[in-house]
């Protein structure tokens, strides 16, 4: 009885800890939540009991989790307010990097996914253009939603990352605020749109990353390019060409 009760508290505190590894992973653009589940051994195991709603054996993989995205969020939002260049350009080397890496997933170029990447770089830039809708105002409810929502969907599927789609849609500063000041009501809505996104999405996702898995990851691709502009450093000097080097290799250690 003891060596099991001592076995089963050693896997909880394992599962915390990767919880940790995993919530401070997905703030990182570039970096799948998805990805770190493929390393971990967990993926195909965890995806499963989550659409069984079998959820009691990662309670403390989930209270990981959170210990790692407010750690992790407040670092990156204190980064952002006080040396912006280098913390863009650390961002824009994890992106860039991402690309060969979700690339490298394909079944190869066709015209038609070319298409879908040249696609996907024109849709990202263009709703970067609209900022009344997406950049410079404060989250609306909806907003929150949907930052929760498609964050938390996407990094169901290996490869691809819920940040960089923040990125996308202009959000991803503003919920490291929240994570930041501890917004209570932006965070308990942004959790509402990720369950929703987990347990209404995972499924779906899982069927069209199956059929069109190459498709979904140039246009993926094509989203990611097309949000270069949002996090092009102001100035390129030292500092900034370290943190841009670091975002590569972090990227690369972790999305190989």
């Amino acid at each position: 009885m003891i060596t099991r009760g001592y076995l089963r508290s050693k896997a909880q505190i394992i599962l915390w800890l990767r919880g940790i590894i995993l919530g401070a992973g997905v703030i990182i653009p570039g970096v799948s939540g998805g990805t770190i589940m493929v390393i971990f051994g967990m993926y195909e195991k965890m995806l499963q009991d989550l659409l069984r709603f079998h959820v009691k054996p990662y309670i403390a993989m989930g209270i990981g989790v959170l210990v790692g995205v407010f750690a992790g969020g407040a670092l990156l939002s204190f980064l952002f307010d006080h040396h912006p260049d280098p913390t863009y350009a650390f961002i824009l080397g994890c992106l860039l990097m991402s690309i060969p890496l979700i690339l490298k997933r394909t079944r190869g170029y066709t015209k038609k996914r070319l298409l879908l990447l040249v696609t996907g770089g024109i849709l990202s830039f263009s709703l970067l253009e609209l900022p009344t809708l997406f950049i410079g105002t404060e989250l609306t409810l909806g907003q929150t939603f949907l930052a929760g929502f498609v964050s938390s969907a996407t990094m169901m599927v290996p490869g691809v990352s819920g940040s960089a789609l923040l990125i996308v849609l202009g959000l991803y500063e503003e919920i490291l605020e929240a994570v930041r000041d501890f917004q209570m009501g932006t965070l308990i809505i942004f959790v509402t749109g990720a369950a929703t996104g987990v347990f209404i999405l995972a499924k779906v996702l899982k069927t069209l990353f199956t059929l069109y898995m190459s498709e979904i990851l140039f246009f993926f691709t094509g989203l990611i390019i097309g949000s270069f502009n949002m996090v092009m450093p102001g100035t390129i000097g030292f500092f900034p060409l370290v943190t841009f080097g670091l975002g590569l290799a972090l990227v690369y250690r972790f999305g190989k």
